[in-house]
């Protein structure tokens, strides 16, 4: 049995049709869901924060970690079907905003930026003396959480997403405009690897070809 709501399942479901590498990273799928709720939240419109609770690497829908992790491939069908049906009325731009910044920064990055929000804060004692199952509080999502969104949106316009591909390598997100990302030779691939072994980087990390054929790194 399935006890994910339909809103859920078919942001899910987008996510899967849409970043699957996100959709089979169960963190990358809790946080673009938080991230999703958030954005609603916080362009006036009423999310779904139910069945949110707290642990340690931030917040979980408990619901669809039950599913996700307990009954998968119903979890799959399930998502792919509500989806198709189009119930839930996805904003494309927000979901491929989330899927953006869940692709360019790896798990302990995401759960890092959650940790910021007043939304796990709020119970952080709780979280980190062990209790378990914490419920997390839409009441608790306040003006510094408000500003943290906003900020995101601002950082990573439609045009930017549009434009962009991702390469990642070793837990490394290399972000390059399209037109340069099809001018990669092997070459480029053994430099962007040995950036990756050797310098410590920060995700996103944003790449241009220059016009002699050499990475800079922004």
């Amino acid at each position: 049995m399935i006890y994910a709501n339909d809103r859920k399942l078919c942001l899910s479901g987008w996510l899967r049709q849409h970043s699957k590498n996100e959709y089979d990273t169960p963190l990358k799928l809790q946080k673009f869901l938080l991230l999703y709720e958030s954005f609603s939240k916080v362009s006036g419109e009423k999310p779904d924060f139910s069945h949110l609770r707290g642990y340690k690497r931030g917040p979980v829908f408990s619901n669809v970690w039950g599913d996700y992790t307990k009954e998968r491939d119903a979890f799959n069908r399930a998502a792919e079907e509500k989806y198709r049906a189009g119930t839930a009325g996805i904003d494309e731009e927000r979901a491929k905003k989330c899927a953006f910044i869940v692709r360019i920064l790896s798990v302990n990055e995401l759960s890092e930026l959650t940790h910021t929000m007043n939304l796990w804060k709020s119970k952080e004692e709780r979280i980190m003396s062990g209790e378990y199952q914490v419920d997390l509080d839409e009441r608790d999502f306040n003006e510094s959480d408000t500003e943290l969104i906003t900020a995101l949106d601002r950082m990573y316009p439609m045009q930017l997403i549009d434009n962009s591909e991702v390469i990642e390598i070793d837990n490394h997100y290399f972000v390059f405009k399209k037109e340069d990302a099809q001018k990669l030779t092997e070459q480029h691939f053994d430099t962007l690897s040995s950036l990756a072994e050797s310098e410590n980087l920060f995700n996103p990390i944003y790449v241009e070809i220059d016009e002699g054929g050499r990475l800079v790194i922004d």
